[in-house]
């Protein structure tokens, strides 16, 4: 199974990146998963313009009316099984990068070609704050209500509540950590509810490919 995962981080390297690789790490094992890895912070990304150009002059060559770095992304998206969102958390929120390339999604909503595309495709959402409850709940429910628009199916963790969360500071009080410039891979607690969003959206890519394949096989027999 294939899936996408997003860094809506500015920082390139900073615990956004580090938390996303390790819980991808944690999978290494598994042969049958491959991860695309994005990450903004090196990409050129605007944002959604709302010039409703998608809704009737989508071509196959040409999704949206922007020329950037999301033609890079779309087409692994197109493919995917799975699509995971790591945001910061940014004045309670999500980030400016997370939020571009999410409104960079309309066009599965709404395009003349695209509409329908991620459709029963998996979303995971993962998000890091600097102080313990500073916004993660609020950046994983907009990123998973996303995936509601989308008509996707969100992965929700065993452990944790509605997504994946993980603090960058000492304890998540704000004290930093000498000598560590990704503090977030000491949030223990935190990294495990990262893995288990990765868990739930590989048991649920499972169920989701197995069901595609048996309506296939009965279509041939219809």
């Amino acid at each position: 199974m294939k899936i996408v995962a997003v860094s809506g981080s500015p920082v390139r390297g900073g615990n956004v990146d580090s938390l996303l690789l390790a819980t991808e790490e944690a999978f290494k094992y598994r042969d049958d998963v491959d991860f695309s890895t994005f990450f903004l912070s090196e990409m050129n990304i605007t944002w959604c313009k709302h010039c409703n150009w998608c809704l009737k002059r989508q071509k196959p060559e040409r999704l949206c009316a922007i020329n950037d770095n999301m033609n890079k992304i779309y087409p692994a998206l197109e493919e995917c099984d799975g699509l995971l969102i790591a945001s910061p958390v940014h004045f309670l929120r999500l980030s400016a990068p997370t939020a571009s390339f999410i409104d960079r999604l309309r066009l599965y909503y709404h395009g003349n070609l695209t509409s329908g595309l991620m459709r029963n495709k998996v979303g995971g959402a993962i998000a890091v704050s600097w102080y313990r409850d500073a916004g993660i709940d609020l950046t994983v429910q907009t990123i998973q209500s996303a995936f509601h628009v989308l008509k996707m199916v969100v992965a929700a963790p065993d452990e944790g509540i509605i997504g994946g969360g993980a603090v960058s500071s000492l304890h998540g009080t704000g004290g930093l950590v000498k000598g560590s410039k990704n503090a977030v891979l000491l949030d223990e607690y935190g990294l495990k509810t990262a893995k288990s969003v990765v868990e739930r959206m590989i048991e649920l890519c499972e169920i989701m490919i197995v069901g595609r394949a048996k309506a296939k096989g009965m279509g041939e027999f219809a």
